[in-house]
């Protein structure tokens, strides 16, 4: 398996004053699909042994895939990549949370 840092690079459009998250070739069938991240959440267990991540996100660009491709694959890749930026933040001591539920 590649380096899942081999599948995603960051790309702006400062027409549309967004910036979002590109994936490369590695990526495989989903090269060329661009997307951003929306609320993110970690939810434990009743007993708080295991967490998984929540999030949303939005296909900013599609790379002309039709809706029925972003499935549990796309939805796993993403999850992957999310795991991996909140590692080098977090590594880097550089993580920022913003507590969006006021």
């Amino acid at each position: 398996m590649s380096n899942i840092r081999e599948k995603y690079t960051f790309v702006a459009n400062k027409d549309r004053k967004w910036q979002g998250i590109g994936l490369t070739e590695k990526a495989g069938f989903y090269q060329g699909v661009v997307y951003e991240y929306g609320k993110v959440s970690i939810v434990e267990n009743e007993e708080k042994t295991e967490a998984s991540l929540q999030f949303d996100y939005n296909v900013l660009d599609s790379n002309s895939l039709d809706r029925k491709y972003f499935n549990d694959d796309f939805f796993q890749l993403l999850g992957d990549i999310l795991q991996d930026l909140i590692d080098q933040q977090v590594n880097e001591e550089n993580m920022q949370y913003v507590n969006t539920d006021d």
